[in-house]
Formats: C-alpha cells, sequence, structure tokens
C-alpha cells in the first residue's frame, strides 16, 4: 500500500470519526434546554403540591417563584425572549433580563420577606406571556394559521404552543388569586402544563431538524442599534457566565455582611439549588462538566435534567437535599478546578517547556491576561470547592469557621473571574 493510499484512508477514518461524533451528540438549543427544565419545574411542583398541601412535607413558595423568574429571566439574557415576546437581544434587554433574575435570586435567598411580591410578579409573567402568546398565535399570518396547513411536525407546533399558552393564562389566574381553586386542581394543571412544556421542546427540537433556518419565523438580520440599544453580542456561553458572575458577586456580599450580622441568615437551600439549576443549564446547553466540554450524548441530557431536578425540589422543599447537594457541589468545584488547571495551565506550560519553539514566540498580552485569568479560577474553584466540604471535612466549630470566614471570599472572586474572563474572549473575538 503506497503512502498516498494510506494517507487517504486515514482522512476517510477521520472523516467517519467526525460523522460519527456528529451524529451521536444531540444538539439541543437553548430555548429546548430552558423549555425542558421549566417543564421539569412545573413536573415537580404539580407532584409535590399535593403533599405540600396535606402538610407533610415543608413548602417555600418565594423561593419556588423565585427560581421561576430566574429561569424566565435567562430567556431574555439569551435569546431576547421576553413576557412580552420576542425582542431583539439589546444591551437593554439583557441588562433588564440580569435585573429581574437578580429580583428573583433575591426571593430565593429571603423567600419569607419577598414571597408576596415575587408571587404577583411570577403571576404577571405567566398571565402575560399565555395571553399575548395566544393572540399572537392566532392573528399572524405565519403562525398557527400557516404551521396548520402543513401535514407533520408543524401541526404539532401549533398545538403544543396553543397548549402551553391557554395553561399559562389559567394559572397565571390561579398564582394571581390563590385559594380560588383546589390545591389539587393547581397540582393537576402544573402536571400537565409540565408535560406540555416538555413536549414544545421535543416540538421545536424536531422543527430545527427538520427545517434547519427556522419553519416557525425568522429574525432576520439583525440590527445593531446604538449604546444600550445596540445589539449585545454574546454567545450563550457568555450570557451564562454574565449572569453567574453577577450572581457570584451578589452572593458573595450577601454572605459577607450576613457574616458580619448586618443581615439576617438567607435560605441556604435556595442558594444550592440555583447553583445546581445552573450547573444543570450549562451541562444542557453548553456540555460543560467539572471543566470540561464534552459531547452532548441523550445520557448527559438526562444527568442535567436529574440535577435541574434536585435543585428546584432544594428550592420550593427546604431542607430535604441541603447534605446531598453542598457537598456534591463542592466535589464538582474541586474536580473543575483541577481540570482547569492540568488542561489550561499545566497542559499547555508542560509541553511548551518539552518541545521548545524554534524561534522565541511573542504572546499577545490579552493571551497572558487570559492564561492568568484561568489559572486563577482554576485556584479559586478548588479552595471554593474545599471550603464548601469544610463543615463535612473538619470537625464541629473548626468547620464552620473556615467555612463563614473564606467563603464570601471566594464566592465575589470567582463571579469577578468569571466576568474577566468573558471580557477578554469577546476582546480576543473582535481580534483584539
Amino acid at each position: 500500500m503506497d503512502d498516498k493510499t494510506m494517507r487517504s484512508g486515514s482522512a476517510e477514518a477521520r472523516d467517519l470519526h467526525s460523522y460519527a461524533d456528529r451524529r451521536a451528540e444531540v444538539d439541543l438549543s437553548i430555548e429546548v434546554v430552558l423549555l425542558l427544565v421549566g417543564g421539569v419545574f412545573f413536573l415537580l411542583f404539580g407532584l409535590l403540591l399535593v403533599p405540600i398541601s396535606a402538610g407533610t412535607l415543608p413548602y417555600s413558595e418565594g423561593a419556588m417563584y423565585g427560581l421561576f423568574v430566574v429561569l424566565v429571566s435567562m430567556q431574555a439574557i439569551t435569546m431576547g425572549k421576553t413576557p412580552v415576546g420576542d425582542l431583539r437581544r439589546s444591551w437593554l434587554v439583557v441588562i433588564a433580563g440580569i435585573a429581574t433574575a437578580i429580583v428573583g435570586t433575591l426571593a430565593l435567598f429571603y423567600p419569607g420577606e419577598l414571597g408576596g411580591s415575587i408571587r404577583l410578579l411570577a403571576g404577571a409573567i405567566i398571565l402575560v406571556t399565555g395571553a399575548l402568546g395566544l393572540v399572537q398565535l392566532v392573528t399572524a399570518e405565519d403562525r398557527a394559521r400557516a404551521w396548520i396547513k402543513v401535514p407533520g411536525v408543524l401541526r404539532h407546533l401549533a398545538v403544543a404552543c396553543a397548549a402551553v399558552y391557554g395553561l399559562e393564562v389559567v394559572l397565571g389566574i390561579i398564582t394571581f388569586l390563590p385559594g380560588v381553586v383546589p390545591d389539587s386542581l393547581t397540582a393537576v394543571l402544573s402536571v400537565v402544563l409540565g408535560a406540555a412544556l416538555i413536549y414544545l421542546a421535543w416540538v421545536i427540537y424536531a422543527v430545527a431538524a427538520r427545517y434547519p433556518r427556522g419553519a416557525a419565523g425568522d429574525t432576520g438580520p439583525l440590527n445593531h442599534g446604538v449604546g444600550l440599544l445596540g445589539e449585545a453580542e454574546l454567545l450563550v456561553g457568555d450570557s451564562f457566565s454574565v449572569f453567574q458572575g453577577v450572581l457570584l458577586v451578589l452572593l458573595g456580599g450577601l454572605v459577607l455582611l450576613m457574616t458580619l450580622g448586618a443581615i439576617p441568615p438567607f435560605n441556604a437551600d435556595g442558594q444550592l439549588g440555583l447553583l445546581l439549576v445552573l450547573t444543570s443549564l450549562q451541562m444542557l446547553a453548553l456540555g460543560q462538566v467539572v471543566g470540561s466540554t464534552v459531547t452532548r450524548s441523550w445520557a448527559l441530557v438526562v444527568l442535567g435534567l436529574a440535577f435541574a431536578g434536585m435543585g428546584i425540589l432544594s428550592c420550593i422543599v427546604p431542607g430535604v437535599l441541603t447534605a446531598v447537594i453542598s457537598p456534591l457541589l463542592g466535589v464538582q468545584n474541586i474536580i473543575t478546578g483541577v481540570v482547569l488547571l492540568a488542561t489550561q495551565v499545566i497542559g499547555p506550560t508542560l509541553y511548551g517547556i518539552r518541545n521548545p519553539p524554534a524561534e522565541p514566540v511573542v504572546v499577545p498580552p490579552l493571551v497572558k491576561r487570559l492564561f492568568l485569568i484561568l489559572a486563577a479560577t482554576g485556584v479559586v474553584a478548588f479552595l471554593f470547592g474545599l471550603n464548601m466540604l469544610a463543615p463535612f471535612l473538619l470537625p464541629g466549630l473548626l468547620g464552620v469557621v473556615a467555612f463563614a470566614l473564606f467563603l464570601p471570599f471566594l464566592i465575589v472572586i470567582m463571579g469577578l473571574l468569571t466576568l474577566g474572563t468573558v471580557s477578554v474572549t469577546r476582546r480576543l473575538q473582535r481580534g483584539g
């Protein structure tokens, strides 16, 4: 066999391997991911509401609605989808989404104080989203009237949208008027809405596969605008990172104030649940697992939804999973820190030492800055994971003190490093 034939065979094998990888990957859009997590949210709430109303389970209503507001805000941050319709994802929309997400986060931390207000906000979001969605679905020429004429998945899209919007209107009214119907009926409607959201997620996934450019409507060319009205050119991963960075800075500040006695203790179950839900979103949308990006398979999707369910359960029913989620997040951050340092810092450095270039290579300042940020992120993630495990590893008061002293500073530093990573990577994408 000559060299040309061998090279041809090798290239063909690589192409087949690449094709197999693409076939193995589950390409879920951020819209499908958020719909799936939203479906799990309403399914769990409906299933838990009966034992909650019977008094056999504790219930954190404010944290539950706070998490819902955060999930809705993620749609605005990552896609420009708002309760009043699909908007161009300008910086103004992103900032508004972050602001409402912060409100939801505060309700997660202080469900008793903000429970009534966040319930009204959540009710307004559900009601407005459902009502306007129904109106647009029926009146717009490129929505239900067009979809229903095409046999196949587009008819499913019309049915799924109608079911979701109609149920949202009903549950929005029930949220505004608690007690207007029995809890058992609310539970049934929540379960049905959860199933409808999962059904809609499947339909949108199928539509994207059948009509790659989006048969449900194209947003058209981007209008970049100026200033806050300008297009927020953030990738989905960057959008997650911006929100996560802001959340961590806020969380660290609150933990510090709480440690100093300036504010009362907040709901730890809501905090842990939210962090786990964000972890699941990154797994589902980006394939990011403990510092690495892996091929998104159906097994990873199931694992991500299981993590989301655990986080949602922690927010709705406090105290049930605290002893599980805290060490889980600790171990996850330790592994993330180790993997990040090994793959992004230690590995490339050792490779450069063992394989020195023939001529000195000038490393751009931005690349050096990104290298330092990634190194610091790996170290801080590792220390944060150890700190989360401190109450379990160190005896008695020593573990509690170590947890309280270092945690707020580590959280703030992690948030600032996350925002710094987004800033540097965006500048590198623009060519410096």
